[in-house]
């Protein structure tokens, strides 16, 4: 492996006796203050552990406060520098001295033309610690006050609210667990203090200097003389943005009594009812608790204005990157962007040996009792195909055939997601609808033996 540049004193991450400075002492105390507020009796910690200084120190401090062998390091390498595969094999030689456990995934992160580089491998590096974490730990990262006062200050610049305001959350949900930053309180300028006290070294990622990146550039030019100005900058942000997380559960609390039930099908009368003010906040809470993208202010007044469409048979549809709203009597539903459906005359198979899936889902046949599909049927199998206009159907236990589309209105399913339901055929019979409705003809031909149905997954909601 090559050398890694380090900073620091020469002694890696070894472990200080009772000598250790006042710098570690405090930073100490600090941690183990933060770590009984968390929620429950976590026994076992996992640290995102990029080798840098923070991590360095998080992971040597957390070693000090727990029995290394309930400590795991986290390294999620995005392949952005050369040097990465060396930086990973030092991060494992580093949790190795400590008496820590590891784990790394490499994670790639493919640039999207237009999207910050620093947001989409912030992103890929929460999905992959959240499938590194293991049953009972719980993952701690090293944001200090320091990383508090960029982030409310770039939010701030950028135009956000509430929400963005409260900055970064010192606890919030992860997977089946929790995320805890448990140095918030603490800056960076102690943070360095502690490694030098303790001579520990750390990598640099030269990336971290480079000012083209707005965090960068607000840590290496505004916020130095920010702190030389006012040097209780990170401290008092903190607390404000502290008081901005109070703010933003009041105007929760206030949405969910404004529109109760499920945030992503709303009633349009109930929005309607609402002032402005209340309707926009009703809005971003759904918005927020579906966990989509915020829509900027020309895209909120957009959705808004469409709300008082008068022809909402008419589909009114506002999109933003990363989410949409469409209205369908009378109902706001808020949702991600459909992926692209099949091809047009797009035909697949399904049979009992071979289950089937696309963009659109999966299907499988699964015995069952009650009405369903002939055995023979379900082993010779169907053909799965979509809607093209002019499909006529006669569900089971119904006295007469329909047109497709008249069925699909009748159950108020969403026009968009009427074309993505999977059509079952035998030959050129339609015998099934996703696993709405099974045709009559089952019944017919199978008698007793009608024991198969449709299980159709991992496709939005119909209701």
């Amino acid at each position: 492996m090559a050398r890694v540049p380090l900073h620091g004193a020469e002694d890696r991450l070894a472990k200080d006796g009772p000598s250790a400075g006042d710098a570690m002492g405090r930073l100490l105390d600090s941690l183990g203050g933060s770590l009984t507020e968390l929620p429950g009796a976590w026994r076992k910690f996992a640290v995102a552990f990029s080798g840098g200084l923070d991590s360095t120190v998080l992971l040597t401090a957390i070693c000090r406060l727990k029995p290394p062998r309930d400590v795991r390091a986290l390294h999620v390498d995005h392949g952005l520098h050369a040097d990465s595969k060396d930086w990973e094999g030092y991060c494992r030689a580093a949790a190795a001295s400590l008496g820590a456990g590891y784990g790394s995934l490499r994670c790639p992160v493919n640039p999207v033309p237009g999207e910050s580089i620093e947001a989409q491998a912030r992103a890929v590096r929460y999905r992959a610690l959240e499938q590194l974490l293991a049953p009972g730990e719980i993952l701690l990262t090293a944001h200090h006050a320091d990383d508090q006062l960029e982030t409310v200050l770039l939010r701030l610049l950028r135009g956000t609210g509430v929400r963005g305001l409260r900055g970064i959350a010192p606890l919030q949900p992860l997977g089946a667990g929790f995320l805890a930053r448990p140095l918030l309180g603490v800056s960076r300028a102690e943070i360095l203090a502690a490694a030098r006290d303790c001579g520990l070294e750390w990598i640099e990622d030269p990336s971290n200097r480079d000012t083209r990146f707005d965090r960068n550039y607000v840590r290496a030019e505004l916020i130095p003389q920010l702190t030389e100005r006012w040097p209780a900058a990170a401290r008092t942000v903190g607390r404000a943005a502290g008081q901005m997380a109070e703010a933003q559960l009041i105007l929760d609390e206030a949405a969910l009594a404004d529109a109760p039930g499920d945030p992503d099908r709303i009633d349009c009368a109930v929005l309607c009812d609402l002032s402005p003010i209340r309707r926009r906040n009703v809005l971003r809470h759904s918005i927020a608790r579906l966990g989509l993208p915020m829509p900027d202010t020309r895209q909120m007044k957009e959705l808004i204005r469409a709300l008082d469409v008068r022809r909402r048979d008419a589909g009114p549809r506002v999109q933003w990157p990363g989410g949409e709203a469409r209205i369908y009597r009378d109902r706001l539903y808020l949702l991600e962007p459909l992926p692209a459906a099949s091809p047009p005359g797009y035909s697949g198979e399904v049979s009992l040996a071979r289950p089937w899936s696309g963009p659109e889902g999966s299907i499988r046949l699964v015995s069952g009792s009650g009405q369903g599909l002939p055995a023979n049927w379900a082993e010779e199998g169907f053909s799965v195909r979509f809607r093209e206009g002019g499909e006529r159907f006669r569900p089971m236990g119904r006295p007469h055939s329909r047109p497709l589309k008249k069925w699909l209105q009748e159950a108020g399913i969403p026009p968009w997601l009427r074309a993505r339901i999977p059509l079952l055929y035998r030959e050129d019979s339609l015998v099934a609808v996703g696993d709405l409705w099974i045709a009559d003809a089952a019944a017919e031909s199978a008698g007793n033996r009608s024991r198969w149905q449709v299980q159709w997954t991992d496709h939005p909601g119909l209701s």
